[in-house]
């Protein structure tokens, strides 16, 4: 009767430790911009180490060099059957798609792009509340009262960064003036410098952008000028650290993590899932945005940001 014991807890014993032994196989392909980019690839690989620390997982990660590097990076981390492959934005997005129907039984996610395919899951952001918290700041900072938005190209897309903007400024001060101009690319850096120092030649103080690689052309203004900024993009702080006031961030690490829950829950759903304000998507990059905006500011700008979850304000978008 004692040995009949013995063998059932030694069973009991290798049972649970090969449980626990479990764990889930997670890897990361980087967009061209890399590793250190201070940008989204970064957060994405740091977010995914955070989720290690809680969740038992194997991270993996590649760095693509070129557009070309997406394929052969994806399909690598698939036909070794990794439980979810992670793409970086919508430049990956012919690159997941291709690879979702190679590998059905693989289970796939990119971040800020859409695939439809089964076994993809798309986190999408509502850019119009993302560019609201931008227009909220920039109501309460201007001197000049004329603020301004650049976009790269005049799309659907970019368009809602501009809504979202507007509405913030206005759900402030209706006094001030929003200028709205549009590159036509979203690598001519020449023309968002001539862009942006026409802007500054009418008094414009403020300008927030969703510009890509022009960017640049806005930021070289800015430190002529004395214009202040908001960004979308962590990076952009160490190019101009007395001219970004915040930068808009997507709340990485929260996201990482219910994804990651969801699947050792078993209610991980490949979706186009969308997130906004409600659901805890955007913050202001805490540091900048202490060195940079009074505690009043900051907390005019919770404020606002309540009254836009209570319904209090409404932001209108072209396709509503």
């Amino acid at each position: 009767m004692k040995y009949k014991l013995l063998v059932i807890l030694l069973l009991l014993l290798i049972f649970s430790f090969s449980a626990s032994a479990q764990y889930l196989e997670v890897a990361l392909v980087s967009d061209i911009g890399g590793f250190g980019d201070n940008s989204y690839n970064d957060q994405l690989r740091e977010a995914l180490k955070k989720a290690e620390e809680k969740f038992n997982l194997k991270l993996e990660f590649k760095e693509s060099d070129l557009m070309t590097d997406y394929q052969d990076n994806i399909n690598d981390f698939a036909e070794n059957d990794f439980d979810l492959v992670w793409g970086t934005g919508f430049t990956m997005e012919a690159a997941v798609k291709e690879a979702a129907q190679m590998y059905p039984e693989v289970n796939f996610v990119i971040f800020d792009g859409v695939v439809k395919e089964d076994n993809v899951m798309s986190l999408t952001f509502k850019k119009e509340e993302a560019a609201f918290l931008a227009g909220i700041v920039a109501a309460l900072k201007t001197e000049s009262l004329k603020v301004a938005f650049i976009g790269g190209r005049e799309n659907e897309e970019i368009k809602k960064y501009q809504i979202g903007f507007n509405t913030g400024v206005d759900s402030v001060n209706a006094e001030v003036e929003v200028i709205n101009r549009y590159l036509g690319s979203f690598n001519d850096f020449s023309t968002a410098k001539k862009v942006s120092s026409e802007l500054a030649s009418q008094n414009v103080d403020l300008i927030f952008y969703a510009a890509g690689a022009a960017s640049r052309g806005i930021i070289d203004t800015a430190l002529e000028k004395n214009i202040k900024l908001i960004s979308l993009d962590t990076a952009d702080i160490d190019l101009a650290p007395n001219n970004i006031l915040t930068v808009i961030q997507k709340n990485t690490d929260y996201l990482v993590e219910q994804v990651i829950e969801s699947y050792y829950n078993d209610n991980f759903v490949n979706e186009i899932k969308e997130y906004g304000l409600a659901d805890n998507a955007f913050f202001l990059e805490k540091n900048q945005s202490e060195d940079m905006l009074s505690q009043e500011i900051l907390k005019k700008v919770e404020e606002h940001k309540q009254q836009f979850l209570a319904g209090e304000i409404e932001i209108i978008t072209s396709n509503q």
